[in-house]
């Protein structure tokens, strides 16, 4: 992105390059673009660093939980996510919420990152390529949309928002307020799950003001971040498209067997009524038959009253178990042919569903072509600037110490072409003491860090002159406000020794600590004469120094 600074603030912050000291809704999304999108970590000399790998597993582990089918999993005093998901909700999108809690030490966006990344390859099964590029737009799209209520209330489910207090929600731009104040929402598809690549949103997660922060984060444009998340929708939709093909197969089989059991139960129905009108026939000839003029056993004349009487019974009987077996059959009917109802009914939601995956689908391949001709115009944009560009702004460039907050003391290196106010370079490291920065030549060494909760430390650095990225941190703590002096081949500074303070003199190229003095006040200044340094102990007297090997020459008591 390109920055542009005031005339008066660039006189400011311009370097003495001397060898001593030297003195950052239609209507909603167009606001967000208007705001670019940079993230201040903490950069910085640290007291204990943790490796990438056990940063990931932070995120590995709170992702196995939410596998096993937990909703709810971490430690809310540091690391925690909620699975937020409700399938009676058709309208919507259903979530995943990293909490950042108030213990929790994070403080770089990689790391972030890596939480992040390591919580997708655990609970959805994403490659750890997959799961890097997702995090690098999951990371952004949180911080476009901070504190935006309005978004998060048009595009998630209830469940999701009852997670979300305004303050909270999305992710700030600044580390120092990530702990305890930012909850970061993972969009979810319907269809997520373990080993699905459509798990994730992508098409929220990439919208045009991510996009455009992207490219403003990134000097290539975020080109390379694009492509891979493109080839990851691509592999999605090819998933997606076999899952609909499998459907669409599966319809076809159950119309197919719902045809069947409705031919099986019209036969049946069919066959049911010819049978049972027979047994009616049948019934009423056997009555006829038992009232003919035969003879009883008591000798009762034939055709007698007690004869009839018996045909009559048997003749009623008979009829009562006709009707009796015509209900039974016509109820097991109406309960099959309900049942058949209900499976055409359900086909129809499953066809019309399927219609919506195909419109989806088929709007997801326009929005891969969208992306993809993009990307092309964007790297050939800036191909072209570097080829035409570079030479001509180096050669205008100075070098500045830019303040990342006006009101804090720590600053970081930015590469400036005055006549356009463009940043052309700028280092990583943010907490750097401009008052202290000595010029050495190919390189800038200054004090820099900040103690922190996360656990900052406070430390020499070194930073390279050629890129801007090469820095070298020391290893043994420096008074905070100390300066630097620059004497012979090697550097000065107030530096942690025991429980109080040293002079420490240092290599200027590793930062290695070669010789410590006798117990100084941290306030003092360094004086040479006689090829000795002059200092101030903290009774107040005055120590003089043998300036290689910092014995103590003699001392002047006060």
């Amino acid at each position: 992105m390109k920055k542009r600074m005031g005339l008066a603030v660039l006189a400011a912050l311009c370097l003495t390059l001397t060898a001593t000291a030297l003195d950052v809704a239609e209507t909603e999304v167009a606001a967000v673009q208007a705001s670019a999108i940079e993230f201040i970590n903490y950069e910085g000399p640290h007291e204990v660093v943790e490796t990438a790998e056990a940063i990931r597993g932070i995120g590995r582990t709170l992702g196995a939980a939410i596998a096993r089918g937990l909703t709810r999993s971490g430690d809310v005093g540091r690391y925690s996510v909620i699975h937020a998901v409700d399938a009676s909700v058709k309208t919507g999108f259903d979530a995943d919420i990293i909490i950042i809690g108030e213990g929790a030490r994070v403080d770089h966006i990689k790391n972030l990152r890596r939480i992040v990344a390591g919580y997708l390859e655990s609970a959805y099964g994403y490659s750890a390529k997959d799961a890097d590029t997702l995090s690098v737009f999951i990371t952004i799209y949180n911080a476009v949309y901070r504190g935006k209520l309005d978004y998060f209330s048009s595009k998630y489910k209830p469940v999701v928002l009852a997670e979300l207090p305004a303050a909270h929600a999305g992710l700030s731009v600044r580390w120092d307020e990530w702990a305890g104040r930012s909850r970061i929402v993972i969009p979810l598809t319907s269809r997520a799950g373990a080993g699905v690549l459509g798990s994730i949103d992508t098409t929220s997660i990439t919208d045009k003001p991510t996009i455009e922060s992207l490219k403003d984060e990134s000097p290539t444009a975020g080109v390379e971040e694009r492509r891979d998340v493109v080839d990851l929708k691509e592999r999605g939709q090819e998933e997606e498209k076999a899952a609909i093909d499998a459907e669409k197969a599966r319809i076809a089989r159950e119309e197919a067997a719902i045809a069947a059991e409705k031919a099986r139960v019209d036969a049946e129905k069919a066959t049911t009524g010819t049978t049972a009108g027979t047994a009616g026939a049948t019934a009423g000839t056997a009555g006829t038959s038992a009232g003919a003029g035969t003879a009883g056993a008591a000798g009762e004349p034939a055709g007698s009253t007690a004869a009839a009487t018996g045909a009559d019974g048997t003749d009623a009987e008979a009829k009562g178990a006709d009707q009796e077996a015509s209900i039974a059959v016509s109820e097991k009917a109406r309960e099959e042919e309900a049942a058949i109802a209900a499976r055409e009914s359900q086909v129809e939601a499953d066809k019309a569903a399927l219609a919506a995956r195909e419109e989806a689908s088929a709007a997801k391949d326009t929005e891969i072509a969208a992306d993809r001709a993009a990307i092309a115009a964007d790297q050939k944009d800036t191909i072209k600037e570097e080829v035409t560009t570079a030479a001509d702004k180096e050669a205008n460039a100075v070098p500045l110490f830019e303040l990342v907050d006006p009101n804090l003391p720590f600053s970081r290196l930015v590469l400036v072409d005055l006549k356009t106010g463009e940043i052309l370079r700028k280092s990583t490291l943010n907490t750097i003491k401009a008052s202290t920065a000595l010029d050495t030549g190919d390189a800038f060494v200054a004090v820099a860090g900040q103690v922190t909760g996360a656990g900052g430390a406070i430390r020499l650095v070194r930073i390279t002159k050629a890129d801007y990225a090469n820095v070298v941190q020391g290893k043994d703590d420096v008074f905070t406000d100390t300066m630097l002096w620059k004497i012979g081949s090697s550097i000065y500074a107030v530096v942690k020794k025991d429980a109080g303070w040293a002079i420490g003199r240092f290599d200027p190229a590793t930062l290695e600590l070669k010789a410590s003095s006798a117990p100084v006040t941290r306030w003092t200044s360094v004086t040479q004469s006689g090829g000795r340094l002059v200092v101030q102990g903290p009774s107040g007297g005055f120590l003089i120094l043998e300036a290689e090997a910092l014995t103590t020459a003699s001392e002047i008591k006060r």
